[in-house]
This record gives structure tokens, C-alpha cells and sequence, in this order.
């Protein structure tokens, strides 16, 4: 087997994950239109949509109200903010994939969880956008004494009462709409 190198020279703009469909996944038949929604196949009338994939985001605080953001180790949008979270796998729910993540990326164990908006994201992963929608959970965790980073995923944690200063860097814009979000409720309760 010969493996391909990437192709040198400037980065390539990401496209829709849509547009990589150049042959029917049923038949093999050349796709005539690249990019359509739903893909239909002129040869055997396949049809597909190219719905969002589904991911979970927990905003934590600690005694003191400084939310939980984590410093990403890895692109897309390596160094910035993020939440604790993830893609929900197949047969899970959106609050097992939570707590999932959550022991995942920090080792912290989720004791309750409320539900707070959702939003639409986009990832871009290697060179494809990947349409989502972010689930974003208010949690309570049993103690930050046990918060360990997991190795490659996470470069940094920070506590803070996000200000524009935090949420001008956070890798999404979902992440920066539920952190907006939680602060807009949580000062009609102060």
C-alpha cells in the first residue's frame, strides 16, 4: 500500500463535508453535482442528508461562580477556550456523552446537570466543516480535587468570571454563546 503525502503549498480552504461525496455510497456512481442537500444518486435514487452530528458542552463552576474553561491542545482552535465536552457517540444520550466527556477531559464526576440552550457549530477537521449542534449543560461535579487534564487533549484550565476578554477566545462560537448565555441568567438571578 502507498501512502499519499499531502499536497504542499498553501492551506486549503475547508469545505462542507458534503462536497467530498464524489461516488454513491450504495452503487459507486460518479456524483454529477457535488454539494447538493439531500444527495440524491441520479443512478439508484440513494438519498441522503447531511445532518449535523450532535456534541455536549458542560459549563462548571466552582464555590466561588468562576466557570471552567479549558485551554485546547490540538486544532481547531488550538490555545484558545473551550468547555468540557464532545461528540455524543451512537447509541448514547446527550447526558451520558456528558458525563462521558467530562471524566474524560478532567477527570470530574458529574452529579447533576441542567439543561441550558443549544446552538450550531462547525468543526473543521482536516480541511472538512462538519455541520453540529452543541448541547450545553449547566453541572454540578463532586469536587475540582480530582481535576487532571487528559494527555494530548487539553493543554490548561483557567477559572474565571468570563468577561469579553474570555469569550473573544473561545475556539467556537457555540462555546462563546452558551458562556453568554449562562451569564444573562445568571444575573437575572443575582
Amino acid at each position: 500500500m502507498t501512502l499519499r503525502k499531502p499536497k504542499s503549498g498553501p492551506p486549503q480552504k475547508p469545505r462542507p463535508i458534503r462536497k467530498a461525496w464524489k461516488f454513491c455510497p450504495h452503487c459507486g456512481h460518479p456524483v454529477e453535482k457535488p454539494g447538493r442537500h439531500p444527495f440524491v444518486c441520479m443512478a439508484c435514487e440513494f438519498t441522503h442528508f447531511f445532518a449535523p452530528v450532535s456534541a455536549v458542552g458542560a459549563i462548571a463552576t466552582d464555590p466561588d461562580g468562576q466557570v471552567l474553561l479549558l485551554v485546547r491542545a490540538k486544532d481547531p482552535g488550538k490555545g484558545m477556550y473551550g468547555l468540557p465536552g464532545g461528540f455524543i457517540d451512537a447509541g448514547e444520550t446527550a447526558e451520558e456523552a456528558l458525563q462521558r466527556e467530562v471524566l474524560e477531559e478532567v477527570q470530574l464526576e458529574v452529579t447533576s446537570h441542567r439543561y441550558l440552550a443549544s446552538f450550531p457549530n462547525e468543526y473543521n477537521y482536516r480541511g472538512f466543516v462538519l455541520p453540529v449542534t452543541d448541547m450545553f449543560f449547566v453541572v454540578e461535579v463532586v469536587s475540582f480535587d480530582a481535576l487532571h487534564l487528559a494527555d494530548g487533549e487539553i493543554a490548561g484550565w483557567h477559572f474565571c468570571h468570563p468577561k469579553k476578554r474570555e469569550l473573544k477566545r473561545m475556539a467556537f462560537q457555540s462555546n462563546r454563546r452558551a458562556l453568554e448565555e449562562f451569564l444573562k441568567q445568571r444575573s437575572r438571578h443575582d
